[in-house]
């Protein structure tokens, strides 16, 4: 994902076919235009199952209706607190609609897989991830429990720190595991890529009304959000001689958008802040991942959304 674009458009041998689910990559993805560019491609099939015609479907060869929360069966955990819960549909689903797993066990069929693993119901499949030994903070609790309660809070007292994930087994404040890798064995400021005639960092952040690209086609939550924008310090504007709420082209050597800026203090010199992934509506500029670097992370291969940089001026 992190490099879609990339593998679209010079993976050898080439990507002859792309099923897109949960994502809507054409907007959420690194160097969008380069994603787009390889969407376009006549020699690529691409399938599209989402509930809703998002950009990506837009680019389908056909596109299968999903299922909404609503109608699925599906185990959740949470960043934010300890319990897991059972979600059960409460209405059918619509008309041809199914859920991603519907959809993979129907693939796996037709393609001859006989692997239990991937023909399993949900309720199998959550079962086993409950009943399992070795998730040490479900030990106490078993499927029947949740299906009754539909929710459990999990165990974190099995969790010790006396024997962790380390060579040591224990914190490593330096690691030695690191410097074998040939990053910084502690902590180390490490200097912020730099791209000729690019003076300002972009940070492309979310806001509170949108999830990634998720409800930016809602008018509701756009109302809310108000204009798509970008966030300038004040002495970068009066040095560019920008005003606040004026339309801005900010540009890279990989695209361009045009957002209003808003001047203040809330951000540093030399950084513009943009929040959110709009949706992509006639006559609009805002796909800021148009600007996003697809390379990757020094450490873990991941997205670099956060470092690339870009120029900015006034439109006139």
């Amino acid at each position: 994902m992190n490099q879609l674009g990339t593998v679209l458009l010079e993976a050898a041998p080439a990507v002859h076919s792309l099923f897109v689910y949960n994502c809507n990559p054409a907007i959420v993805t690194p160097e969008s235009n380069k994603v787009r560019q390889g969407l376009i491609r006549d020699d690529l099939f691409t399938v599209v199952h989402d509930l809703f015609l998002t950009e990506t479907a837009k680019y389908a060869d056909i596109v299968l209706p999903a299922t909404s929360s609503f109608e699925n069966t599906d185990f959740y955990t949470s960043y934010w607190h300890h319990y897991i819960h059972l979600q059960q549909p409460i209405i059918e689903p619509y008309e041809e609609s199914k859920s991603n797993s519907d959809v993979f066990r129907l693939l796996a069929r037709a393609m001859g897989f006989e692997e239990e693993a991937l023909l399993e119901s949900d309720e199998e499949l959550i079962r086993q991830a409950v009943d399992h030994k070795g998730n040490i903070s479900y030990s106490t609790i078993t499927y029947d429990q949740l299906l009754k309660n539909l929710y459990v809070k999990a165990n974190r007292d099995a969790f010790s720190l006396s024997s962790l994930p380390t060579p040591s087994g224990k914190i490593e404040l330096y690691s030695k595991t690191m410097e074998k890798e040939g990053y910084p064995p502690l902590p180390t400021h490490m200097p912020l890529v730099q791209e000729e005639h690019f003076p300002f960092l972009f940070v492309p952040g979310p806001n509170h009304n949108f999830l990634n690209s998720t409800f930016s086609n809602n008018q509701k939550h756009r109302e809310l959000e108000k204009n798509p924008i970008v966030h300038m310090n004040e002495r970068d504007a009066k040095k560019l001689d920008i005003d606040d709420k004026e339309l801005v082209r900010i540009w890279n050597d990989r695209g361009e958008c045009q957002l209003t800026v808003s001047v203040g203090t809330n951000v540093l010199p030399g950084v513009l802040v943009t929040q959110g992934l709009y949706a992509d509506l006639a006559g609009d500029m805002h796909l800021v991942n148009a600007l996003t670097p697809d390379r990757l992370a020094d450490m873990g291969g991941g997205a670099t959304f956060f470092s690339g940089r870009v120029a900015c001026e006034k439109m006139t």
